[in-house]
């Protein structure tokens, strides 16, 4: 599953992250993993542990985004040490 570096900051109206930072930019290109819609990807930010995203694209902006369930993000700082990094968006 390709890595995408995130901005959880940067979310659209249907609060899925757009995938158009320099950071996601750079992960698509060392991942060289062609975007489509209902491709699993795990989504990383420095403050968070990753989590699943599903890509989708953004009719209305024209840009790739991802959607992701807000109750999967665990804070780094403040999670416990034997929780699981990586989270289902189900």
């Amino acid at each position: 599953m390709p890595s995408l570096e995130v901005d959880f900051n940067n979310c659209d109206k249907e609060r899925r992250v757009r995938l158009n930072t320099i950071g996601a930019i750079r992960s698509l290109n060392e991942s060289q993993v062609a975007l489509r819609n209902g491709l699993e990807v795990e989504l990383a930010s420095g403050d968070f542990f990753p989590i699943k995203g599903i890509v989708e694209y953004s009719d209305s902006e024209r840009i790739w985004v991802a959607r992701f369930s807000i109750n999967d993000l665990r804070d780094k700082e403040m999670a416990s040490p034997s929780e699981n990094p990586v989270r289902s968006t189900h």
